[in-house]
């Protein structure tokens, strides 16, 4: 009986991050010599079930009061550092996450930051 609460315990504490919700900001370049532009952002968090590392992003710009989806997939959630992380080949998203409030940037693989992100879930 007892493992089997223990079991049930274990299941349900990690079921929804802290992370998980819908996050609205912005996303600032750091080089705009670089054609990049700023940009109003809308992230949609969940989670993903029986995978307790990843979290699934649906990632927004808004264009002319428009959404317009810039990319969705897996990330790489970190419970304990409270840091949600996206690599790709030639540069890497990495995020924190705390409280209501998301920071994070996009850093290049020679070290440059490329853009800085401000997100603040929505209540």
């Amino acid at each position: 009986m007892r493992a089997a609460f223990l079991l049930l315990l274990a299941s349900t504490a990690f079921a929804d991050s802290p992370a998980a919700g819908v996050w609205r900001g912005e996303a600032l370049c750091t080089d705009h010599a670089s054609g990049c532009r700023n940009e109003s952002v809308v992230y949609y968090i969940r989670d993903v079930p029986d995978r307790p590392g990843v979290l699934f992003i649906r990632a927004d710009k808004i264009v002319d009061g428009q959404a317009i989806t810039m990319g969705s997939g897996d990330w790489q959630y970190d419970r304990t550092r409270r840091t949600i992380e996206w690599r790709m080949p030639q540069r890497v998203w990495l995020l924190h996450v705390d409280g209501n409030r998301i920071e994070g940037s996009l850093t290049l693989t020679d070290g440059t930051v490329f853009r800085k992100m401000t997100l603040k879930k929505d209540d």
